[in-house]
This record gives C-alpha cells, sequence and structure tokens, in this order.
C-alpha cells in the first residue's frame, strides 16, 4: 500500500448452518470460518443478524400458545394484525406510536422498531421469532468468546433492517455493538472548502451494518454474519460501556416524529376553492356580540359543498359554531362521508375548530382533513384525527354494548 492510501474495506460472508434455539452461536460462527479458512484479524468487525442471535437467546415463540387480551383485539383490529402477534407486540413494547395496515410502529429502549422488532421471516412456521432480549450482553459475550479464542481485538455489531421514512427497500441499523465507538463525532472538522462541521456525527456501526446487509441478504442466503475488515473504526479498549452504547434522542427531539405526528402541516393545495366558499359563507356569518366571522365549507366524498357562517346569540350557549351547522346541513341533505371541512376566521392566524366542533366532525372519520386559514391567506391542515388524537367515539359504545351482551 502506498503512502496515504486508504485502507481497502472488505466484506466477508459467513455461511452457516441453520442456527436453532439452543445452539452455540459463536460456536457455528468458528466453524464455518475454519471451513473457508478465515482468521480474525485485529480491527476485524463481526456484524451479526439480530433474528440469529435472538434465536440463540430462545425468542422463538409459537403463535398458538399466545392469547390475545382485549387490547390486543382491539389494536389488532386496527392495524389489520394477527392478534396474537399484536399481545407479543404489546408486551415487547415501551410505547405504542401508531401504524397503518400491517405495521405497528413501536418505542423500545429509545429506538424505533415497526411490530416491536417482531419478525416472521427466518422463524418456522406457524412461530415468531422476538427481538433479542438485551442485544447489548449477546454483542459483549459474542466479543469476548471470539477474543479468547483468537487472542484478537475486534468489534461485535448486532445489526438489523430497516426501512428510511418515504423510501423503499431497507437499510441497515445497529441495535447494540460491543468493543467500538458505536456514533463518531466529526464536529469541528472541516469540509472541503474549510469550514468547520456544526452537527454532523458519523453513524458509525450503523454504517457498517447496511454494508453487511449488502452480503448477508434477507432470504434464504444462510449468511447470519459478516466479517467486515479494513473499516476506519475506533476499538475501545477499556470496555467502558457508556462509550459502546448507541445513543438515542427523545421522541419529541426526532425530526421526523417531532414534524409527523400531529397536526396542523403547511398547506400544499387542492382546496383552493373550498377555502373560496368558506370565505364567502364568513361574509354571511352573524356575530354582532364578538365581531369574529367564521365560515365554514364542508365536502362530502360525493363532491358536494356545503358551507355556512357562524351564528351568534344573545344568549351565548344559543350560538352555532360555522364547522356545525355546515356539517348539520349536509346530514340533513342524506351525507355523511367526508373528505374536508375548511374554516376561515378574520384571525391574526389561521382558526381552527374548537372543541365541540371537533367531536362532531370526528363522529364521520378520523382521515377528515381539515383545512385552516384567515383572510390574510395563512392556510394549515391537519386531519380531524390529529386534532383530537384519543377521541370518544362510536366504536368505544359498541364496545360497551357488546361486554353486556
Amino acid at each position: 500500500m502506498t503512502a496515504g492510501a486508504q485502507p481497502i474495506l472488505s466484506l466477508i460472508p459467513i455461511k452457516t448452518e441453520l442456527i436453532r434455539p439452543g445452539d452455540d452461536l459463536v460456536e457455528a460462527v468458528q466453524r464455518s470460518m475454519e471451513r473457508i479458512g478465515l482468521s480474525l484479524e485485529d480491527g476485524d468487525v463481526l456484524v451479526v443478524a439480530e433474528s440469529v442471535v435472538a434465536t440463540w437467546e430462545r425468542r422463538v415463540i409459537r403463535l398458538e400458545d399466545v392469547v390475545p387480551g382485549k387490547l390486543a383485539m382491539e389494536l389488532a383490529q386496527k392495524y389489520d394484525k394477527d392478534p396474537r402477534e399484536m399481545e407479543l407486540i404489546i408486551h415487547e413494547s415501551d410505547r405504542i406510536m401508531g401504524g397503518i395496515s400491517g405495521v405497528v410502529l413501536t418505542l423500545r429502549d429509545g429506538f424505533l422498531y415497526p411490530n416491536a422488532g417482531i419478525d416472521h421471516s427466518n422463524a418456522p412456521p406457524g412461530h415468531v421469532v422476538l427481538f433479542p432480549q438485551d442485544p447489548q450482553r449477546s454483542a459483549s459475550a459474542i466479543r469476548n468468546k471470539l477474543e479468547n479464542a483468537t487472542g484478537k481485538k475486534i468489534g461485535v455489531i448486532i445489526g438489523d433492517s430497516r426501512t428510511h421514512p418515504l423510501r423503499l427497500g431497507c437499510v441497515g441499523v445497529a441495535l447494540a455493538c460491543d468493543g467500538l465507538l458505536p456514533v463518531e463525532d466529526v464536529r469541528g472538522q472541516k469540509d472541503l472548502y474549510g469550514r468547520p462541521l456544526e452537527v454532523t456525527q458519523k453513524a458509525v456501526a450503523d454504517n457498517l451494518v447496511s454494508a453487511a446487509q449488502v452480503v448477508m441478504g434477507e432470504g434464504n442466503e444462510g449468511i447470519p454474519a459478516v466479517v467486515v475488515r479494513g473499516a476506519p473504526v475506533r476499538l475501545i479498549e477499556d470496555d467502558d460501556p457508556e462509550k459502546m452504547k448507541i445513543p438515542s434522542i427523545a421522541p419529541e427531539e426526532c425530526m421526523y416524529i417531532g414534524s409527523l405526528r400531529c397536526g396542523p402541516h403547511p398547506y400544499i393545495g387542492g382546496y383552493d376553492d373550498l377555502i373560496e366558499e368558506a370565505t364567502k359563507a364568513m361574509q354571511n356569518s352573524y356575530a354582532p356580540y364578538s365581531r369574529f366571522r367564521v365560515g365554514a365549507a364542508l365536502l362530502s366524498k360525493g363532491g358536494k359543498v356545503f358551507s355556512a357562517g357562524n351564528m351568534e346569540n344573545a344568549s351565548s350557549g344559543a350560538g352555532i359554531c360555522a364547522e356545525r351547522v355546515a356539517i348539520a346541513r349536509a346530514v340533513s341533505e342524506g351525507e355523511k362521508e367526508f373528505e374536508a371541512l375548511v374554516v376561515v376566521g378574520n384571525s391574526s392566524v389561521p382558526v381552527a375548530p374548537c372543541g365541540i366542533c371537533r367531536q362532531v366532525l370526528i363522529e364521520f372519520g378520523e382521515d377528515v382533513k381539515v383545512i385552516m386559514a384567515n383572510t390574510r391567506g395563512d392556510v394549515v391542515v391537519a386531519t380531524i384525527g390529529e386534532l383530537l388524537p384519543r377521541a370518544f367515539t362510536r366504536g368505544m359504545m359498541e364496545g360497551e354494548r357488546k361486554e353486556e351482551r
């Protein structure tokens, strides 16, 4: 290698026999390395798939043995999941963040996992593989056994695959690592133009898992481990567990969750005509007491528009908000399925429906879009479910009736 040349990064797949609960994972990896004539070297990093680690930890569950509770039954229906799997997801999660059909997004030990990391792939028929009980302890056990057997200083990463928001395909993510620094802080280093980096921290462990995923695959490749050689990593000699711990951030500090978990969101168009209808309706509002005029326009899924202004009364409790007048008009004409509601007010910021209006609107579905605007042209949008989370709905009453029967 010439002076100044960068080391060559090598990915060496370790193909093993099928690992079953109770098998010695480390011995299986060692046998496979001996079979291909591979010896570990100082600085190597062994990336091990989380599913095989969980199997080694005897975390394989037969679904027939799982009895779902009431909450699991409700969430399974909401997210289109097997109730037995949903029971396991609840048990394995610190928090359920939400989900879509077939996938539940969960929080566990400070990290986000789809379906609490529970895996159908690489599991026997009728079984699932749970998330490793203690990935950090397993990573440490693997490293200690291999270092004692070889006398080499190595790092070990337990890896999994994840999807990025709004992207197809999986990339690697590190669940735990031992013997190396998982995140390298490069703040203060200079970019190509000599400017200091201010926020960049390099996810070394995650990047190495992504590289290993290229040769590991996701199917029947039978490659549960990869030796990464020549990677520019910092091995840790003092076995400080805090240095090897993969850092996480609170959900409210995450730019994805913080931006998307609740509305309102910026308006990007699509309902300009409906905003105009609500603005016209505002001019016909009856607000002699507050002088606060509000207009609403409700769009049914059939394409009909029902607009109205707010109506005040000397007896304040008798007043009616524009949103509820528009909803009442629509329902009186037989419409009960709605796409969007616009509410416009002569306010300094986009006007939002009051609590009663939110409760009335959510009666017709959590996904109705609510476009909130003012006469200055400021507009934001949210679903009614975002504006009224965990609302009291008809489904709760139906659940009570079923219990009575």
